[in-house]
């Protein structure tokens, strides 16, 4: 889901910046014209003028995101009281203003902007209000799971929407007076890495339960004629 979801976040940027924006263009008429809010698709507002399927692409992005973030908590968190708050509340905070950028696209209209000020605040309030209840009461780390534990949580830190803003712009490298082409795009590196990350953090089954299983199950036929002897 992360790696879907970082598919098509630059495939949603491609649908605004691609064929009028390549890099060293953008300073061209056509690509400064698209740099204007108007056309900014991730949870749209009016005034807002469509581009391609941009905020489709976007909207299903990030459901794909929310579905990752209600099943991430059961993967890195070990208490398990507040796994299921913290993947409703983040997978909730994604979802809803995914559902209304993916609505506006397919309506074609900008659907009601409260959606995203429900996502801030639970972004700026609940979020960190749960991370801080996971730090206190987390049981003790897997030694071994640590440092790859930690990288992928700051991956996930790094695509929430305020690095992910700041990386977008250091991805585009320039600094546009409305929307720096590309930067939506920003995003897909974090999730990419994140992604791969879960690979390694994901749990190993045990060395005598693997070995449990690869052993192949007693013949009844045997076991029983064993008995009869």
């Amino acid at each position: 889901m992360l790696l879907a979801s970082a598919t098509l976040f630059v495939a949603a940027a491609a649908q605004r910046w691609w064929p009028a924006c390549p890099r060293g263009s953008f300073d061209s008429e056509e690509c400064l014209r698209l740099q204007d809010h108007q056309f900014d698709y991730l949870v749209p507002s009016d005034p807002w003028t469509p581009v391609g399927n941009a905020a489709q692409y976007a909207g299903v992005a990030m459901l794909l995101l929310a579905g990752a973030a209600a099943v991430l908590p059961f993967l890195l968190m070990r208490t398990h009281w507040s796994r299921v708050p913290i993947a409703v509340v983040v997978a909730a905070a994604v979802a809803v203003p995914g559902a209304q950028t993916w609505a506006s696209g397919v309506a074609g209209s900008a659907q009601p902007a409260w959606a995203g000020l429900a996502a801030g605040l639970v972004w700026g309030v609940g979020v960190p209000a749960l991370l801080i209840a996971w730090m206190v009461t987390r049981g003790r780390p897997d030694r071994p799971r640590t440092v790859w534990t930690t990288a992928l949580a700051g991956a996930l830190i790094a695509s929430t929407p305020v690095p992910a803003w700041l990386l977008g712009l250091m991805v585009a490298g320039y600094v546009s007076h409305d929307t720096a082409p590309w930067s939506e795009a920003g995003i897909a590196v974090p999730l990419v890495v994140a992604g791969v990350l879960v690979w390694k953090v994901s749990p190993r089954p045990r060395p005598e339960i693997a070995d449990a299983h690869a052993r192949p199950a007693a013949d009844p036929v045997e076991v029983g004629a064993g008995r009869a002897r």
